[in-house]
């Protein structure tokens, strides 16, 4: 039986038409594809058919379950009834356009609800920075190789989480729902504020967090222990042991990076290189002897990682060598 007088709407609203576009039944996919071939007049219509139908259904798998979810639910209670999927005339199906039209709302409203709630991430190569807005106005700026997830979309009223892997700058928007914001890490470490400006650091060596204004929380110690920040105070949370310290500060020092400045706050070497090599993306290997216990301190500009390492190596009355993949420090 030939459909060549359905329009766009017809088809949607068509029992048939959507267990063909959701694969549901064989039979309903074989008849529909058959009549393509055929070549029908209002073959536009059906292609805007099928493409209304995967833009609100989003085309995704949950979604699809879903549907078949919904159709099994209707199924029994037509239980009595012969379901036969040769499609038939339009008006035998227009007493069950309800069922078409519940689905595609039901997919439609699925679909955009998991685009709002998709994760979205910014990543940093090594040497780049990067400026993030959050969906509630704070703002993050993104040190070299780092990443920063969230949700696409936050309510006024609920709690804001990002998830932090490498350095960020944060400038956090105080809301008049007092709702909390929370940077998160792949393990026990993070922070919890209200409003405020602080850079924290999330490496494989090196976890801490470093207040500018307003007060922070930090967590993730192994003893459970959490510590409050003020203004001007640090927070290290060493990686081996999983416990937290603190002391006093000059947070200028820890966002240098943020005007193009590498900053060393009494480093000791094996500290100076390895954050020459997590701002660069270089390898520095330390020759047997060459570290002689002197700590480093001072800002060096940002230019490149060669001019970096020479100074850090003349400073340590240190030789630098090229070899293979990685510069190497000798006595």
């Amino acid at each position: 039986m030939q459909f060549e007088d359905y329009t766009t709407d017809d088809f949607l609203m068509d029992d048939s038409f959507v267990a063909y576009r959701t694969r549901s039944n064989s039979a309903a996919v074989a008849f529909w594809t058959e009549w393509q071939r055929g070549l029908p007049p209002n073959l536009a219509e059906f292609r805007e058919a099928e493409r209304l139908f995967d833009v609100l259904s989003g085309n995704r798998p949950e979604l699809e379950q879903s549907l078949e979810e919904l159709k099994g639910l209707i199924a029994d209670r037509e239980k009595t009834r012969a379901v036969d999927w040769q499609p038939k005339r339009k008006g035998f199906w227009r007493g069950r356009w309800l069922l078409a039209a519940c689905v595609l709302l039901v997919c439609g409203l699925g679909g955009y609800w998991l685009w709002q709630n998709l994760p979205v991430s910014y990543e940093t190569a090594y040497g780049e920075q990067r400026v993030v807005p959050l969906p509630d106005g704070s703002q993050v700026t993104l040190n070299s190789h780092s990443r920063l997830t969230f949700r696409r979309n936050w309510s006024a009223a609920e709690n804001r989480e990002v998830t932090l892997d490498g350095e960020g700058f944060f400038v956090v928007r105080h809301l008049a729902t007092n709702a909390p914001f929370r940077v998160l890490t792949a393990d026990a470490f993070r922070v919890e504020v209200l409003g405020t400006e602080f850079t924290m650091t999330h490496r494989d060596r090196l976890q801490r967090v470093v207040l500018h204004e307003g007060k922070v929380q930090v967590s993730g110690a192994a003893d459970g222990k959490n510590l409050e920040l003020r203004p001007g105070q640090l927070a290290e949370r060493d990686t081996r042991t999983g416990q937290l310290s603190q002391r006093t500060a000059l947070p200028e020092r820890y966002n240098a990076w943020l005007r193009n400045q590498l900053s060393f706050d009494g480093a000791t070497l094996p500290e100076a290189v390895r954050q020459i090599e997590e701002q660069f993306g270089v390898q520095i290997r330390l020759a047997p002897g060459a570290d002689a216990g002197r700590r480093f301190t001072g800002i060096l500009p940002m230019k490149d990682p060669l001019h970096s390492i020479n100074i850090v190596a003349k400073y340590n009355g240190l030789t630098v060598r090229r070899e293979a993949d990685a510069y190497v420090l000798t006595r």
